[in-house]
């Protein structure tokens, strides 16, 4: 009896262990299965890389018709990708959401007919330096501060301390919210190209002064005027300032304010002259770091006169082509009276472009040193070929020739006699040209007319003469033109006797 009992006993505890067993197995399973469900999936697999090209840490979704903006957990399934530029431009979504904790430094969201930004969207993107939100649709209504908020910190938003450049270009802005930049303090570019800005009021100028480190400004086609005053004060390492493809009338003499300006573009401007003696139009200010200056595309630019570039002492390159009624360029638009005002100084002009204007000539005075130019091109526009230009054929047209443009495209226009041939052709040929007298006459045409008139004298008088001696032989008689006659004694009568006696 106590045998069964015993073995009864050992049984149990036999089955007890397996059950034990069996449970801890089934445990371990769940807890693997588990483990293995919340996994994350591989980047490859996610829904971003599956609408998108992913690879060497770029996300390439440029035109894939993606209609709805990616969730924050579609965004944290590419973690592993560690993805520095996103391209998702030409797409069809209107509202930005928030972006999951990514290491993009580039991030290009234009033309996706974007209406709406959420706001912090970009809080977590940390390392982006670049935002594209070009050609969109955001209103001055709907792009607010808020949209480029930091992370939350015990006392206020932290900053998008790495953001460097912005581009809202082509958008339908009006005007900008004053604090629209104050999570981007370290931003160096803004393009707020072909906005319908119209003009820069207060909070607008407010806002851009808000970015002191601002180093290239872009505010083409904006339909602006004018430049208020104290506008380009705040920004004080600006190097970059496009104006170009606006309604200036004039230079704008606030941009003296800009000390550090290095490159300038003003073409497109309905600007009509540029002059120092002019209230109207006035000079450029004086601008001593410039190095670049474009000037072209102006139809009604027709004049540049004495010192209208005298402020530009360091200027390099020297953009003013494509100007259709540009007549008039002085010798002196590049001098400046020297500390004495006794002399004038030449900035050392590296690249002087010309082209397609309505010049008749070129002044040696213009530049101090052609012999430095490292490119030059002042091809299409109607020379006059006289004595007056004989330096251009003599040095210009070689130096154009040795700096790889096309001299043959430097064509005289007037006289007459010189119209289409080249100034590469004159010089190479040695040609001298004469000049035009104080009275506008033409040597090379009263030579002409001097030389008819001597033939025509001296074959004048051989053929009088021949027709005087026909006439006397009486060969016209049969047109009423009778020679004249021999004396005659058939003219006298014989006179009486009796007169003869009395």
């Amino acid at each position: 009896m106590g045998v069964r009992v015993l073995a009864c006993v050992i049984l149990g505890c036999l089955a007890l262990a397996v059950n034990c067993d069996e449970a801890i197995n089934s445990t371990a399973a769940a807890t693997t299965t588990t483990i293995t469900t919340s996994k994350p999936i591989p980047y490859q697999d996610s829904n971003i890389c599956k609408l998108c090209k992913c690879e060497d840490t770029k996300v390439d979704c440029f035109d894939q018709g993606i209609t709805t903006f990616f969730t924050i957990k579609e965004w944290e399934d590419i973690i592993d990708l560690k993805p520095s530029t996103v391209d998702l431009s030409e797409n069809r979504f209107t509202n930005i959401t928030v972006i999951a904790d990514l290491t993009i430094e580039v991030l290009n969201l234009s033309r996706c007919n974007i209406e709406y930004i959420e706001n912090a969207s970009f809080r977590d993107l940390q390392e982006m330096r670049v935002l594209d939100l070009s050609h969109n649709k955001l209103t001055s209504d709907k792009l607010s501060p808020h949209a480029f908020e930091g992370r939350y910190a015990p006392e206020e938003f932290e900053p998008l301390a790495s953001m460097r450049v912005l581009n809202l270009a082509y958008n339908d802005l009006h005007s900008l919210n004053q604090d629209l930049f104050e999570h981007m303090p370290e931003l160096e570019e803004l393009d707020l190209s072909g906005n319908p800005l119209t003009t820069i009021d207060h909070v607008t100028l407010v806002a851009i002064a808000s970015l002191p480190m601002l180093k290239v400004l872009r505010m083409r086609s904006c339909e602006l005027d004018e430049i208020p005053s104290k506008f380009l004060h705040t920004p004080r390492y600006l190097e970059n300032l496009d104006l170009s493809d606006n309604k200036l009338t004039a230079v704008p003499q606030e941009l003296e304010e800009a000390k550090d300006l290095v490159y300038l573009n003003i073409n497109q401007n309905p600007i009509v002259a540029i002059d120092v003696n002019s209230d109207e139009h006035p000079a450029f200010p004086r601008l001593r770091k410039l190095k670049e200056l474009h000037m072209c595309n102006m139809p009604k630019l027709r004049t540049i006169g004495p010192m209208a570039l005298a402020g530009l002492e360091s200027v390099e390159k020297l953009h003013i082509s494509f100007n259709p009624s540009l007549s008039y360029l002085d010798p002196k638009a590049l001098a400046r009276p020297d500390d004495i005002g006794e002399t004038f100084d030449w900035p050392l002009v590296k690249e002087l472009y010309l082209k397609s204007n309505n010049l008749t000539e070129v002044d040696t005075r213009l530049l101090s040193r052609w012999d430095l130019l490292e490119k030059v091109d002042v091809s299409d526009n109607p020379f006059l070929c006289d004595c007056s230009t004989q330096w251009m054929v003599d040095v210009l047209a070689p130096i154009v020739d040795s700096k790889g443009a096309n001299a043959t495209l430097m064509v005289c226009q007037e006289p007459i006699e010189m119209r289409g041939h080249t100034m590469k052709d004159l010089h190479d040929s040695h040609r001298t040209m004469r000049c035009v007298d104080k009275y506008g006459h033409r040597p090379e045409k009263d030579g002409a007319i001097l030389l008819g008139t001597l033939i025509g004298v001296l074959l004048a008088v051989p053929i009088m003469l021949s027709l005087m001696l026909l006439w006397r032989r009486g060969y016209f008689a049969w047109l009423g033109l009778r020679p004249p006659a021999d004396v005659s004694r058939a003219f006298y009568k014989r006179a009486p006797a009796d007169d003869i006696l009395y």
